[in-house]
């Protein structure tokens, strides 16, 4: 389970070991998951080799204008209750292993994945794989599709009045997600027919929020069941 810290490296905020991260995580991935292994070369030929470029990339995908968030909870259930309980419990289970969260939520993708490899309760760890990580991750990759990022170009314009255009496509990222998702896949036997969030989209939720900053509309509002471990079963869309 320790290729999940390297990998976890890849969705962290860059700095001048970025790029050496992804040769690790790549050499750590190539002998078990070679397909893996490729999306990450592909992946690191697309990036710029200054860091502040790499900042500055990062930025714009996940924070500021962003494609898709990093933080799983908000992803699965945007800004709603259930997300509350997912981070109260996620901080639990993190505080319990020693699992260090940096300035980042409990939710953050890199910071579940530094989790995964010191999970010993087995129904525990196949539940925040099949419950949260996957599903999540099949989320983020679905958001890079052309129709979406047109959405949210024209959300942002709508809002902001400008789009902050980089220098280097910003699609490359989706190789990252892929990577992560081949390797879920194989450790965990995903079922590909079970999608329980199938319906939800970081756009819809960051469209919403934009409503209700101007007034439109209440939050969005959801329920859902938890197993004994305090992770939601069920879900609901947007």
């Amino acid at each position: 389970m320790e290729h999940y810290t390297a990998i976890s490296k890849l969705f962290d905020y860059p700095d001048d070991s970025y790029l050496n991260n992804i040769d690790r995580a790549s050499e750590a991935l190539l002998p078990n998951y070679p397909s893996a292994s490729i999306e990450l070369e592909e992946f690191k030929k697309r990036l710029p080799a200054e860091t502040y470029q790499l900042q500055e990339l990062y930025t714009k995908s996940f924070e500021v204008q962003a494609i898709t968030s990093l933080e799983v909870g908000y992803v699965l259930y945007g800004d709603d209750y259930t997300r509350g309980k997912i981070l109260a419990n996620l901080s639990g289970e993190h505080k319990a292993v020693g699992n260090d969260c940096g300035g980042e939520l409990p939710d953050h993708l890199a910071n579940i994945l530094r989790l995964l490899p010191k999970i010993e309760d087995r129904e525990l760890l196949d539940d925040l794989v099949k419950l949260m990580i996957a599903p999540a991750v099949e989320n983020m990759m679905k958001e890079y599709s052309p129709s979406s990022m047109q959405q949210k170009d024209k959300l942002y314009k709508k809002q902001y009045k400008t789009l902050i255009v980089p220098d280097v496509p910003l699609g490359m990222f989706l190789h990252l997600f892929k990577a992560l998702y081949i390797v879920l896949d194989s450790d965990f036997e995903l079922i590909k027919e079970n999608k329980p969030f199938e319906d939800t989209s970081f756009f819809g939720f960051l469209k919403s929020e934009l409503e209700v900053e101007e007034g439109k509309k209440s939050s969005n509002s959801c329920s859902a069941t938890f197993n004994p471990c305090g992770i939601p079963t069920t879900g609901c869309g947007i």
